[in-house]
């Protein structure tokens, strides 16, 4: 695979990431889940956490899990007019998104880990990206 094609997964990767922690800050969501606050970003100087290949594994599961829940309610989202239904719907999707990750045998928290940590760490985005193929 290109560098180009690691790259576009990866960023597939964080965009799960991403859309998971917005939904993550939604009260009802947090309510369900006994989440806390999510975490913010990996700091820039906080040394590399190292996760075993069982862990990343089901990373990787998660991850396509979430790309696939993603698509489907993405598909439901469009011409939606009304904001309230909308709502819904996405609160309905990051349910589900939770949901998968914790059906992976993964916290919210660890898989966001992983995910910040694949911003900064192309090491880990070559792990990741080999089990992802």
């Amino acid at each position: 695979m290109t560098v180009t094609g690691v790259r576009t997964k990866c960023l597939g990767v964080m965009a799960l990431f991403l859309t998971v922690a917005l939904l993550m800050t939604a009260g009802p969501v947090l309510a369900q889940t006994g989440q806390g606050s999510p975490q913010g970003m990996m700091n820039e100087g906080a040394p590399a956490q190292e996760f075993d290949q069982p862990t990343l594994e089901k990373f990787a599961a998660a991850a396509t899990d979430l790309r696939d829940i993603r698509g489907a309610y993405t598909q439901k989202l469009q011409g939606v007019q009304d904001q309230e239904k909308a709502m819904d719907i996405q609160r309905e999707m990051g349910e589900k998104m939770v949901s998968a990750v914790k059906q992976k045998g993964l916290n919210v928290e660890t898989y966001n880990e992983i995910a910040n940590q694949l911003a900064v760490d192309p090491q880990l985005q070559r792990r990741v990206e080999a089990l992802m193929d």
